[in-house]
């Protein structure tokens, strides 16, 4: 290593020679000479470090260890690309990546200028001109004159500090960054801790460079129903964050999209919610050009976020572990910022397979189609589904526990009414039923008494498809099913029936204050009942 005295001799010698020697060269010049980095008018989030530039980062700025930076040696002779370093050659070490660029291997042409460029994805975050000097065997940084020591082996240590920040587009924001690559899994939280990402090994194909940033843009997601809660605008206290992948998806995988879902996480502003209403909050996904462009993400716990209650001992935990999170979810104060912080009891995260704008919102729609849980789980044939949707806010009872199929419980259950040709044993859809797997999932009033839906928010509609199957007795054809809307005290406030034909038909009951609503086939006669759906604000 070249001693302190001698390092700076060289400056004094290179100042000479930048008005002598230099000057000599006969080719034709590439572009200016430059040098870019925090200091230098380029990126403030990084940072050339010794013996690059004699220099240190910000200790304010925390680390970007998640990213995978890309070095590249150009000869601006030939504008030829004449080393890259990526992968393993970039390696962290003391909170800066350092590579080694072994000169003496590349041939370096004294007559010419060489730019050294750091960068993520396709932002260039750094770049550095160094000049061959001393026959090779010392560089020199082109825009500063300063000699660049070698070591003994003719290597450069090439080191740099990324700071979290240095992919955002807004300094102020809240911002978090990292590489994914195809084969291991990968958590970027932002560094206010208010939004993450967590993506599984093998839902990319290639590496690609994820970006979290907080958005002051105001409404957040256009068009999304009230109540919405993107939170207050700033680096602090934000509840509406944009996601983006560099490259685009398209470009990284066989289908524009992740190969497996990713958790979205982020801690929501929700004021003063009361506990029913909070449970019910949705991630809302705004992707311009899908259908629909706005969509409401599966709830998922996202450990990784401190308003999570699986925050305590992260994703990976036993049956007490699991109840010690939930303890201290209750017990530990949430966390502090501009606007209260929601500490949800099912998760913070929504599931998806693709980034854009990410948000809070009640949901105006819900469906239950009684094949999925709210998780996109499989309920299986004969599962018990009263409290299945209780995180959607719906829980499901029977009017009549001593009637036919006895007891409280009900069922998903795919055995239709044999001998009809449709939906029979097996059929592959679930039903909702008072009755268990193996007797037919279609009732009727009398026998069965009817199915109630509670709502623990007010619905302004509510759906249900119904398939009426007639009265089981061949002297008696016909026959119906209702759909009823109920207050909050119980009492009727609208009611529609299906038609006698044996065609699956939906029913509706609109109006405000929709607490409940029962259905069942009228009177004597039997009917299927498929697709429960409540709708909070319909839309414009």
């Amino acid at each position: 290593m070249v001693s302190r005295s001698r390092f700076w001799s060289f400056v004094a010698v290179g100042a000479l020679c930048a008005l002598g020697c230099h000057s000599d060269r006969g080719y034709m010049s590439g572009p200016s000479a430059l040098i870019q980095d925090g200091n230098h008018n380029g990126n403030p989030f990084f940072y050339w470090l010794p013996p690059m530039l004699n220099q240190e980062a910000p200790a304010t700025q925390v680390f970007s260890q998640l990213v995978a930076p890309v070095v590249t040696i150009t000869n601006l002779c030939t504008t030829t690309v004449i080393r890259t370093f990526a992968g393993a050659d970039v390696q962290t070490e003391d909170g800066d990546f350092h590579a080694d660029w072994h000169t003496g291997d590349d041939n370096l042409d004294p007559n010419c200028d060489y730019r050294i460029t750091a960068q993520v994805g396709a932002t260039v975050l750094g770049v550095a001109d160094v000049d061959v000097v001393d026959g090779g065997n010392e560089l020199k940084n082109v825009n500063t004159g300063e000699f660049i020591p070698l070591l003994a082996d003719r290597t450069l240590p090439l080191k740099f500090f990324i700071g979290v920040g240095s992919l955002c587009a807004r300094a102020g924001s809240d911002c978090g960054e990292g590489t994914a690559l195809p084969g291991q899994s990968i958590t970027i939280v932002t560094t206010n801790g208010q939004a993450g990402v967590s993506i599984p090994a093998g839902a990319v194909d290639k590496p690609v460079t994820i970006t979290l940033e907080s958005s002051d843009e105001r409404p957040c997601i256009a068009g999304l129903a009230e109540p919405v809660f993107p939170g207050d605008v700033g680096a602090v206290g934000n509840s509406c964050y944009d996601i983006h992948t560099d490259p685009p998806l398209a470009e990284v995988n066989v289908t524009p999209k992740f190969n497996t879902n990713v958790t979205v996480g982020i801690c929501a502003a929700t004021s003063d919610l009361d506990h029913a209403t909070r449970d019910l909050l949705q991630i809302f996904q705004l992707h311009v050009g899908a259908n629909p462009p706005i969509r409401a993400l599966n709830n998922v716990p996202a450990p990784f976020l401190r308003c999570d209650p699986a925050y305590l001992l992260g994703s990976r935990r036993s049956v007490l572990g699991s109840l010690a999170a939930k303890l201290g979810a209750m017990l530990l104060p949430k966390p502090l910022s501009a606007s209260a912080r929601t500490a949800f009891d099912v998760g913070a995260g929504g599931s998806t397979d693709m980034f854009s704008r990410f948000s809070w919102a009640l949901p105006s729609q819900i469906d239950m189609d009684f094949d999925h849980a709210p998780d996109v789980g499989a309920l299986l044939p004969g599962a018990v589904v009263n409290t299945a949707y209780r995180r959607l806010g719906v829980t499901l009872s029977r009017t009549n526990p001593l009637g036919i199929c006895a007891g409280s419980a009900v069922y998903a259950n795919n055995y239709g009414l044999l001998g009809t040709g449709l939906l029979g044993f097996a059929s592959g859809q679930n039903n909702i039923s008072p009755c268990p797997l193996g007797i037919a999932s279609d009732f009727s009033e009398y026998g069965f008494g009817a199915i109630k839906a509670t709502f623990a928010l007010p619905a302004v509609q509510a759906c249900i498809t119904a398939m009426p199957t007639g009265y089981h007795n061949i002297f008696f054809p016909g026959g119906v099913a209702f759909l009823e809307g109920l207050d909050a005290n119980g009492t009727v406030l609208n009611r529609t029936e299906s038609s006698s034909q044996r065609v699956q038909q939906q029913l509706c009951v609109s109006g405000s204050g929709i607490a409940a609503v029962r259905f069942a086939g009228k009177g004597g006669a039997f009917a299927i009942f498929d697709n429960l759906r409540w709708t909070r604000v319909l839309p414009n």
